[in-house]
This record gives C-alpha cells, sequence and structure tokens, in this order.
C-alpha cells in the first residue's frame, strides 16, 4: 500500500469522533418517507428535507460543490461534488436519507427511535443501519481525503436522496440522475453485513407485490355441517372464503418450497428466493365476528426471484399454480381466486468480475487488514433487498452495493450500527474512490 493511501487510513482514525458525531446528528433528525403506507404525510413531509440540509453542511465543509436537487417541496435530494482535477474515472456513492416509521417510542431504548446515543460499540436509532450509517460512511472517506490534503483525478459525487423506502425514486435517485449526476460506476452504501461482515453485493433479487382474492358465500354459522360434511348442501349453504383462502395460502407455501430447489443465482445462497404471505385479512360483510360465514380472503404477499429471470415469466409461473390448485376444489374451480399485482421493483445485476467489484474488493481487503471479522467469506454475495442501484443501471450507470450495518437490524425495534462496520467502510470507500478516481 503506497503512502497516500496510508495517511488516508490513518486520518479515518483521527476522525472518528467526528465521524459519529455526523451519524448522530443525522439520526436525530427524523425522516420518514411521507409516501410509506398510512403514514400521516402532512405530519412528516419535509424531514428529508431537513436531514439532508443537515447533511449538505457537511458536504460544504470538506469543499464539495454543492446542489440540492429537488423534485418535491421539502424533499430536497443533497448532492456533493468532490471535483477532480481531470483525467481520471468519475464515481457515485448514493445513499437514502428516509426511514420507516418507528413504531411505539416507548418500545425504544430510551424511549426515543432517534436518539442517536453510543453504547456498547454501536449507534442506536431509526435509520442508523438503513442508512444513514452508510451515507455517512461516504462522507467520511471523501473528508478523509480532502483533510488529508489529497486531490483525485476523476470527480467523487456525494448524494443523499430521498424516497427509496417506498420506490419513491423519481423524486430521489432518478431525480439527481435526470439532473446531470452520472458516473463511470456507483456504489449505493445500503447494509450488506449479512451473512459475513461488508460483502460486496454485485446484485439484487426481483420483488413483485401481490395480492390474491377468494370470494365466499354467507350464512348462519349455525348450519355450517351443512357445507363441511357428507350429505350436506355444500356449496349451496354456504362457503367460508377464509378456508378456501387457506387453500391458496397452503399452495403458495408448495410452491416456495419448489422454488427452493429450482431457483437459483450463484450471488445468492440456496433456498433464498421466497413468497411471503404478509397480511390475510378475510371475515363477514361488516363487522368482523365469526358470527356469519366469511365472503372474502385477501392474501398480500411479496416474491423475492432471481434477477435473471424475467418478472412475468414469474407472474405466469405463480398464476399457473395457483388456478391448478383451485382446480382441485370444486368451489375455487368455479370462483377462481383472483390475483392482482401491486408492484414491481425491478433487479439488478452487474459482472462480479466488472472493475467497480475487483476494485471494491481489493479496497476492502486492504481496509480490514489485521480484523478477521471483516475477511471471513463470502466476499461476494446477493444483497438481501431491493435498492437504488436498480435505477442506476438502468441509467446505464453501473452501480453495485455495499455498506455498513446487517440489514437484519433494518425496519425494527431498537435500529443500530455497529462502531467497527461503520469505521472500516469509510476505510473501504476512502480506498476505492483513490484507486478508482486516481490521485493527482
Amino acid at each position: 500500500m503506497d503512502d497516500e493511501k496510508k495517511k488516508v487510513l490513518t486520518k479515518v482514525d483521527e476522525l472518528q469522533d467526528e465521524i459519529l458525531s455526523a451519524l448522530s446528528e443525522l439520526v436525530r433528525i427524523p425522516s420518514i418517507s411521507p409516501n410509506y403506507p398510512n403514514v400521516d404525510k402532512a405530519s412528516v413531509l419535509g424531514g428529508e428535507g431537513r436531514c439532508n440540509a443537515a447533511l449538505a453542511a457537511h458536504y460544504r465543509k470538506i469543499g464539495c460543490d454543492v446542489d440540492m436537487v429537488e423534485v418535491e417541496a421539502g424533499r430536497a435530494n443533497a448532492v456533493g461534488v468532490l471535483k477532480g482535477t481531470g483525467g481520471g474515472k468519475s464515481l457515485i456513492y448514493n445513499g437514502h436519507i428516509d426511514t420507516v416509521p418507528p413504531g411505539d417510542s416507548a418500545d425504544w431504548k430510551w424511549q426515543d427511535p432517534w436518539s442517536g446515543k453510543i453504547g456498547d460499540g454501536k449507534i442506536y436509532g431509526l435509520g442508523s443501519c438503513d442508512m444513514k450509517g452508510g451515507i455517512i460512511s461516504q462522507f467520511a472517506a471523501a473528508m478523509a481525503i480532502a483533510r488529508s490534503g489529497i486531490r483525485l483525478k476523476g470527480d467523487l459525487i456525494l448524494e443523499g436522496v430521498v424516497g427509496e423506502e417506498n420506490q419513491d425514486h423519481e423524486a430521489g435517485t432518478t431525480a439527481t440522475i435526470k439532473a446531470g449526476y452520472r458516473a463511470d460506476a456507483a456504489v449505493v452504501s445500503e447494509p450488506t453485513s449479512r451473512v459475513s461482515r461488508l460483502v460486496v453485493a454485485p446484485a439484487s433479487p426481483g420483488l413483485l407485490y401481490f395480492a390474491v382474492n377468494v370470494k365466499g358465500k354467507a350464512t348462519h354459522p349455525g348450519i355450517r355441517y351443512e357445507f363441511v360434511r357428507a350429505g350436506g348442501l355444500g356449496s349451496e349453504a354456504g362457503v367460508n372464503a377464509v378456508e378456501k383462502g387457506a387453500l391458496m395460502l397452503a399452495a403458495l407455501q408448495k410452491l416456495e418450497e419448489q422454488w427452493g430447489f429450482t431457483k437459483k443465482h450463484p450471488s445468492f445462497p440456496a433456498g433464498y428466493f421466497t413468497i411471503h404471505p404478509g397480511t390475510i385479512i378475510g371475515g363477514p360483510p361488516g363487522p368482523l365476528v365469526p358470527f356469519i360465514v366469511s365472503t372474502y380472503c385477501r392474501i398480500e404477499g411479496v416474491i423475492w426471484f432471481p434477477p435473471q429471470e424475467p418478472a412475468e415469466a414469474i407472474k405466469q409461473e405463480l398464476t399457473d399454480y395457483l388456478m391448478k390448485a383451485a382446480a382441485l376444489d370444486p368451489w375455487l374451480e368455479a370462483n377462481p381466486p383472483e390475483i392482482e399485482w401491486l408492484s414491481y421493483w425491478a433487479p439488478y445485476q452487474v459482472d462480479s468480475g466488472h472493475p467497480i467489484c475487483q476494485t471494491l474488493m481489493a479496497s476492502h481487503e486492504q481496509a480490514a487488514q489485521g480484523n478477521p471479522e471483516f475477511l471471513s467469506a463470502p466476499r461476494l454475495q446477493g444483497f438481501a433487498a431491493v435498492c437504488d442501484a436498480t435505477f442506476f443501471n438502468q441509467a446505464g450507470i453501473p452501480a453495485i452495493t455495499y455498506g455498513p450495518g446487517n440489514v437484519l437490524m433494518a425496519h425494527r425495534l431498537n435500529e443500530h450500527i455497529p462502531v467497527d462496520d461503520l469505521m472500516t467502510a469509510a476505510k473501504a470507500f476512502a480506498l476505492t474512490a483513490m484507486e478508482w478516481c486516481g490521485v493527482a
């Protein structure tokens, strides 16, 4: 490792208190995604903008040219450009500033979802892991380079964007691309410390959000024997939609079981691709009481599928399977389930041999020297969820994912991020920028 890189790594360590303070500051500013389902938009709108204003102030302190890209009022994206001297490749470091809602504040550590406090080597608070920690690790890399008096040849573009949590990318990442912020590659700092610490993710799964609707036939539950016992009136008397929905749920689970053997991708562990039944609602017309036989059942779920398979093929496969299962039941054969496709988040794939993957892999190994925990296998792994890397790739900008924190800590009570994850990621981001952009 050359002297300039050693100098920057030392500077990251020297800046630890400042780095942690910057992350705590961002965590303390609530920035709930205003378009998230069942959120009171008026009460949270503007939080993303306030958080990005604080981030922009940090960008300015290290000499970035700052642009607040705003498509929707109160939802400005912060873009900071650390200008290069010329002759090098450009690089985007991207992360989203918005979070999911916190739930009941009383259940959180210190009864505060936005504490930003440090305890047991971790920083706590909503958004610390998903993903203000990633944003700050990228900023810390740029800060260490600038504070070391080093100039890059290519431009390093830092981004804190809005709207990722509910695929509102037109207001966030896509808005920055349309504003002209493009580069030779991008890294999205979502938390990738899942199977091992700080893996490089060259791919994500595809996501489909769907619903299955089943109808029944109302009657008095006192004559249940007529429609469930041999010799009774059967569906002429009544049909319990909840029970017919259970048949569809069982079919979904059976298909998922088969996918554990048939759906594969080299970046994902065996059995990764799944069908998650997230909500099941059923009942009679009117009040949800069991004194009328249920007339409807709705199952909403999400499908995680391999990035190489077309979404339409996945839709058709699930539809065909459910219809075959329905045909085994006389009521469902005559009254087949209705399937709704509610949203789609496309996957991304970048070849693991791509220069940005290889550069980041090598930089991580250098940053993690002396810490075996950060060098354990695997070093390449598909990202566990979906993210904005998709929209960079769709725009022709090769983008992968790498960032501090474990996605298992996201969207949950007492979200936190380990300090050593944050610092190691900052070092890897600094080395990647120096190698990719070149040093003047």
